[in-house]
């Protein structure tokens, strides 16, 4: 199996993750609209991060027996902080199981880094009582220009125009985690009462010097910079922000334009 998942805690920076919290919240805000749940009991939040989308699930549905589960320390540190009724648990994905079955799995912008999605997601519908639901979006960037210039750079930016980190790496970085739209629903319909998949791209207008770079180093790019040695991350870091910043240049208001599509998925049992 094949995840962008890295271990334990390494190098979440969630102080940078909140950077673009508001333009982060507007798909977990897409996806809420479409859950057609009165009074879920248990809801757990996967890969809650820093609460960004926990806060809007306690504001729904106050009532609730919520819980936040993160593979972050650094993440839950921030998310504890929030004035907000929820537990929080410290737990990878790729083992975790909830302590009572679920009204409500909501993964926000994590199912991406978890690959097989054939053994995933029907893993994630057992843990649902009947009636339940899994809402999930994740980011499709496998297309996107910035992500094949971050290929491009572990290419041809080392020494002399050679590969920067190991062949596993970049295989790994290469390898799309994603199934089609047409591909969710054949694995999806078959075991769920209803189903609703979408794709959006949304016209992300974001501001800073580097603010592309800003945005993906705390998530697509994070395996690379924790795969790299210290001196590769430096060639990399210079030879990817030189490519972004020519094909990303800023408009004449100083912000730049930052395409970026989603897979939405609510699967109800």
């Amino acid at each position: 199996m094949i995840t962008r998942l890295p271990p334990g805690d390494t190098a979440w920076d969630a102080k940078a993750y909140q950077q673009f919290s508001r333009l982060r919240q507007r798909p977990v805000n897409e996806l809420l609209d479409r859950i057609d749940l009165e009074h879920p009991t248990h809801i757990y939040d996967l890969g809650c991060g820093t609460g960004i989308a926990t806060q809007l699930l306690a504001k729904r549905w106050p009532r609730a027996r919520l819980m936040g589960v993160d593979s972050s320390e650094h993440m839950l540190a921030e998310a504890r902080a929030l004035p907000i009724k929820a537990r929080w648990k410290h737990c990878d994905l790729l083992t975790w199981q909830p302590e009572v079955p679920a009204d409500l799995l909501f993964a926000a912008a994590v199912l991406h880094f978890i690959d097989d999605h054939q053994q995933l997601l029907p893993r994630l519908l057992r843990q649902l009582n009947p009636g339940g639901c899994l809402a999930a979006h994740m980011p499709d960037w496998w297309d996107a220009l910035w992500y094949q210039l971050m290929l491009d750079t572990l290419d041809d930016a080392g020494p002399g125009g050679v590969p920067l980190g190991t062949p596993e790496l970049r295989q790994t970085m290469a390898h799309r985690t994603l199934l089609s739209l047409e591909g969710y629903y054949r694995l999806l319909a078959p075991i769920t009462r209803s189903l609703d998949i979408w794709e959006t791209e949304q016209l992300q207008v974001v501001d800073g010097k580097s603010p592309i770079y800003d945005w993906v180093k705390v998530s697509a790019l994070r395996p690379v910079l924790l795969g790299l040695k210290a001196e590769e991350q430096a060639r990399f870091i210079y030879h990817y922000l030189m490519r972004v910043h020519k094909h990303y240049p800023p408009e004449n208001d100083g912000r730049t334009l930052f395409p970026f599509k989603r897979i939405f998925i609510v699967a109800t049992v």
